[in-house]
């Protein structure tokens, strides 16, 4: 018999513990108390940064500004142009950095 009590008991606590969790909240909190507000969390908080462009260097020799500038427009207008999915930040990355490699650039670190 006191098993049967018991899990009677059981029922009612968890059937009270399931209204609470599903209410409000406000059969476990005092009159008196105020709810504090959540704190505001925009999506790019998730997000990870893109990544930066390496430093460049030409081998087996230096090349012009000028002509720096001339192969990073153009592995720009190729990365924006690239096809993929995923991330706009990453394709852009990959695809530049292929670009400039085969311009003959490599990245220092």
């Amino acid at each position: 018999m006191s098993a049967r009590l018991l899990g009677l008991v059981a029922i009612c606590v968890g059937g009270l513990m399931t209204a609470a969790c599903g209410s409000d909240g406000a059969l476990l909190q005092d009159a008196d108390s105020v709810p504090l507000p959540r704190p505001k969390v925009s999506p790019s908080a998730f997000r990870s940064p893109p990544p930066t462009l390496p430093e460049l260097r030409h081998l087996p020799e230096p090349v012009s500004a000028q002509q720096f500038n001339e192969d990073r427009a153009k592995c720009t207008k190729v990365a924006n142009a690239a096809p993929g999915v995923g991330s706009p930040e990453i394709k852009f990355y990959l695809a530049f950095r292929n670009c400039m490699h085969a311009e003959g650039y490599e990245a220092s670190l």
